[in-house]
């Protein structure tokens, strides 16, 4: 048997909850103290930990151009080699640490497939530039701190920092989504006062699913472009009813899109890779393996349903088995001195009649045996109710 992942997580929840305080630090925001406040393409620090290598891109689109660092801030272990990977968009740049430190790739570098690498062995915060495009917000982070990645993710309750704002057909819902394998969205929906509208608006994934747009046909030409700095952009724009757009997200985060002519009218969308932090599956969520305590709590139940049939055996054999042989003291009180000359007695064997058995004791017992039970079962089922899980196997 199997048991849906929330389910897991509800019995093991003790134990979560003695550890929450050292996950929440793990994945605790680093205190940049505004370093990334005018960097457009910040969206927190992507976990890289457990790598060898890293890589991060020179030249990718954010701050009004080709003028950012993706990701801009990442957390490594001590020793892991960090690459940096020239787009040779924007410009001239180079990787610059920012006051006192260890990053310095030399001259402005233009040319495409240029590399500048750094392995770093201390724990603490890097901040690093490019040079002549700093006031523009090309700026970036590297994180060195020992450990393991926790749990992945943005939050159940993601922020989305006002996207949704003028977008229609968005009640708050992120869609999960997660365990598939693939996930339709609707281009041309009907929203935002016309057919110009994506269906679901917010959609939650696990890293590694297929992300398929298909086209309605309605709203006049519509594209799907990431906003900013981002992996999506379907080209030009299409109005052909049936036309299909696809992207495997792999990394972990928020992807904001729109249809660039009518972002105006609130076509934008969102996906949301990996996560919640607190679990809970989507459709097809993962199943973890009955084993452990849960073997247990199973192990409780069976007992407690058998154990009613299990006392009426043991007492029915009670009643049946032969009584104690009368004593010298006993006969002595009950019928005065035993006479010298006669032989002891000895009592045959005696089989109580059902009328020295009380059956409807011992059935009355078993009954309120069952109807605990019962109540058991209805207090368990309420559970999975509320929580909107089940049990698969």
């Amino acid at each position: 048997m199997t048991l849906g992942r929330r389910q897991f997580l509800t019995a093991t929840a003790g134990a979560a909850a003695l550890g929450a305080v050292g996950t929440a630090t793990a994945q605790s925001e680093p205190d940049y103290g505004g370093w990334f406040d005018d960097v457009s393409n910040y969206d927190g620090t992507l976990d890289k930990r457990g790598q060898d290598t890293v890589e991060i891109t020179v030249g990718a689109e954010g701050n009004n151009g080709a003028y950012a660092f993706g990701p801009a801030a990442v957390k490594v272990n001590p020793g892991t080699e960090v690459v940096w990977t020239w787009t040779g968009s924007g410009g001239g740049h180079n990787v610059v640490s920012d006051g006192d430190g260890p990053l310095d790739s030399g001259e402005l570098v233009s040319e495409q497939g240029t590399t500048y690498s750094h392995t770093f062995e201390d724990e603490g915060t890097y901040k690093y530039v490019c040079e002549p495009h700093k006031g523009l917000g090309m700026k970036g982070a590297v994180v060195v701190e020992s450990g393991t990645p926790g749990p992945k993710g943005p939050p159940a309750s993601p922020d989305y920092g006002g996207w949704f704002g003028d977008v229609s057909n968005f009640d708050g819902t992120t869609v999960d989504k997660t365990g598939s394998d693939s996930v339709e969205i609707t281009v041309g929906a009907e929203g935002n006062n016309g057919a110009y509208a994506f269906d679901p608006p917010a959609v939650r994934v696990t890293p590694g699913t297929e992300v398929v747009w298909t086209w309605t046909g309605s709203g006049g030409g519509h594209n799907v472009v990431s906003d900013g700095d981002g992996p999506l952009d379907s080209g030009e724009l299409v109005s052909e009813q049936g036309t299909t757009y696809s992207h495997t997200f792999e990394e972990y985060g928020i992807y904001k899109y729109v249809c660039v002519p009518h972002k105006g009218l609130g076509m934008k969308g969102a996906v949301v890779v990996g996560g919640p932090l607190a679990g809970g599956s989507g459709e097809g969520g993962t199943e973890v393996e009955l084993s452990g305590p849960m073997w247990l709590l199973m192990g409780s139940v069976l007992t407690a349903f058998f154990s009613p049939l299990l006392f009426a055996a043991v007492m029915r054999r009670r009643y049946r088995e032969r009584p104690p042989e009368p004593t010298d003291d006993s006969l002595e009180r009950a019928s005065g001195p035993r006479p010298v000359d006669e032989a002891p007695t000895t009592e045959p064997d005696v089989e109580l009649g059902h009328d020295e058995f009380d059956p409807w004791g011992t059935a009355s017992l078993v009954a309120a045996y069952f109807v605990l039970i019962a109540l058991l079962w209805v207090f368990m089922y309420f559970v999975e109710f509320l929580g909107r899980v089940s049990v698969i196997g």
